[in-house]
């Protein structure tokens, strides 16, 4: 059970329902409020002098001055302490701001979040109080912009794999760092760069090679990055090949300790995520406000567009989605800014959720102005090639749906085989079966319980409950059936997975539209309720279906038809010529 206690998400793996964790609804503090609007109204202004998303596009990069007039604005270190240089804001504040930033343009939040999000938070996070005074007020300033070079051409979400290599000198004072990191987002203009590379350890007499996390500030010789990558979208975004020859790191510019690399980059990722899910909730609501905007003007057949049901139906699961998102985002914002629970099941939720919103959003969006959408005059399409990034960065939808789904089965597993080893010794283990047993019977009889919502949305939470008994229940028969090899079970990971983030965005919305009734009363939230019902019932329908795909299901025909595809290597079928 320890596994669950500091976590909304992996209680729910235990059929438990943490609402402590997500009630009440967080409110951002006046001060922190107060920044943020002094923030966005200077990034309006920005946006108006500055932003040129057409031009940039087509260029493929932006002026590298735009970094100094963000710095300006002290926007490359807005989670910084203030005593270090920063503004100091909480996550709430900076993911606010992050929002704002992507609904201005997608490669300037990128360009931005590679530097702050990920490029420099190994520092913020597990720096020493020297590294942090010696690096975090340039950081925060722009006089040095920061990277994250982690992917490398034969290693992407397995980081463990990486092939760079740092060996300790001969005198012990440095490191030499050799290999090639690939894709790495402000590798042509960043100063700063946060590198992970495979180093020898010791461990019980035994040598061993593990990830340690090093930074490293250019000038220095031996980095060289290569040309400017031309992509998809984010095309005014910095993305380059960096190489590293043989190149002098000090061992004080270790991160986090040796061999504690793998450590240091999940608590990034996992810390950075929120940001480019912030991004994603300002790309939606451009998208939104566009459709809307097409759909109460554009006349077709005698009636505007936005007057027949199938664009009511779009624009309603726009705003739907967009709203749970956004509820799930500021939840998870709350958990990091507590400091005292584990957020990273939550945030990888929260990312594979609004990244794939967006995506569904701003195509929605094209497809509401038809042809006009499809064209470069236009911003749309721009928007569509700029949102397809995300559901790759920073741990591709498919490993983190494979995390989340592993993570949470962590906990039951631990247990099962406690129970296991207990059953094989009845007198030692008493203790052991007798809780397991008195947990079940308790899930059994009571349920999972979630007292806090408002007495009109009882229904919705009911169905919570539910769903999160099932939930412990359906892990437990998985791991009874595949043991260990659960890790290897991807078709059933995903639906598990999906569920959870189900479960995660449905509660995060149940405790924002509670807090809303009990601020406004019920007849001012119709729109709030509307969408909770609306969101429930469809969650509730996907949910239902992956419960029973535990058992019923095409996976096998899945397989066999991929496992034949491969061996011909191609699509084996043409109906022209069987006729």
């Amino acid at each position: 059970m320890s596994n669950s206690e500091n976590s909304f998400m992996k209680s729910l793996f235990f059929g438990q329902i943490r609402e402590d964790l997500v009630f009440p609804y967080p409110q951002t503090k006046k001060e922190t409020t107060e920044t943020v609007s002094m923030i966005l109204d200077s990034l309006e202004k920005f946006g108006k002098e500055h932003v040129h998303s057409a031009e940039w596009d087509k260029k493929g990069e932006m002026p590298r001055e735009i970094v100094q007039e963000l710095a300006a604005l002290g926007l490359t270190g807005i989670a910084v302490p203030e005593e270090l240089g920063g503004l100091g804001l909480p996550q709430s504040g900076y993911v606010r701001v992050m929002q704002q930033i992507a609904a201005l343009d997608g490669g300037l939040a990128v360009m931005v979040g590679a530097h702050q999000s990920i490029g420099y938070k190994a520092i913020l996070l597990f720096g020493n109080d020297e590294q942090r005074k010696r690096f975090l007020p340039r950081l925060a300033s722009g006089e040095l912009i920061a990277c994250f070079c982690l992917t490398e051409p034969s290693s992407g979400s397995d980081a463990g794999s990486i092939q760079t290599k740092a060996e300790l000198s001969a005198d012990g004072k440095h490191y030499i760092l050799t290999g090639q990191k690939l894709w790495i987002t402000n590798g042509e203009v960043a100063k700063f760069f946060t590198v992970f590379a495979k180093t020898d350890v010791v461990e019980n007499g035994e040598k061993k090679e593990k990830v340690t996390c090093f930074a490293v500030e250019l000038p220095t010789e031996g980095v060289t990055t290569g040309p400017h990558e031309d992509k998809l979208g984010i095309r005014s975004s910095w993305t380059n090949a960096v190489y590293f020859d043989k190149v002098k790191v000090p061992v004080e510019n270790i991160v986090g300790g040796v061999g504690y690399g793998f450590k240091v980059a999940m608590g990034v990722l996992n810390h950075g995520r929120l940001g480019l899910a912030g991004g994603c909730i300002g790309g939606s609501k451009n998208a939104i406000k566009a459709s809307i905007e097409h759909a109460t003007s554009r006349t077709q057949f005698k009636k505007k567009i936005g007057e027949f049901g199938m664009i009511k139906e779009k624009i309603g699961r726009m705003m739907m989605n967009t709203y749970v998102a956004e509820s799930m985002v500021y939840m998870t914002t709350r958990l990091v800014d507590r400091g005292d629970v584990d957020y990273s099941m939550e945030s990888a939720a929260a990312k594979v959720f609004c990244t794939e919103i967006l995506w569904e959003n701003v195509d929605e969006n094209l497809q509401i102005w038809a042809g006009n959408g499809y064209m470069k005059e236009y911003p749309y399409e721009r928007w569509l090639r700029d949102a397809r990034i995300n559901r790759i960065f920073e741990g591709t939808n498919e490993i983190l749906r494979a995390f989340v789904a592993l993570t949470g089965m962590q906990g039951p597993g631990q247990e099962l085989l406690g129970l296991a080893k207990a059953i094989q010794h009845p007198l030692k283990g008493l203790g052991v079966v007798t809780d397991y047993a008195t947990r079940k019977l308790q899930q059994n009889i009571f349920g999972a319980s979630i007292t806090r919502s408002h007495p009109s949305l009882k229904k919705l939470a009911a169905s919570i409950e539910e769903h999160a008994v099932e939930l412990s229940t359906q892990v437990d028969v998985l791991l009874r059936r595949h043991g260990k090899d659960i890790a290897l079970k991807q078709f059933a990971q995903k639906r598990v997975a999906d569920i959870a983030i189900d479960l995660y965005a449905m509660i995060c919305t149940l405790s924002r539209v509670t807090a809303a009734i009990e601020s406004k009363g019920i007849e001012a939230c119709q729109l709030e309720i509307a969408i909770a019902e609306a969101f429930f019932m469809r969650s509730n329908r996907r949910i239902r279906g992956n419960f029973k795909a535990m058992d019923r299901n095409d996976d096998d025909f899945m397989k066999l038809i991929a496992d034949k595809a491969y061996e011909v290597g191609h699509y084996p079928f043409d109906a022209f010529d069987s006729l």
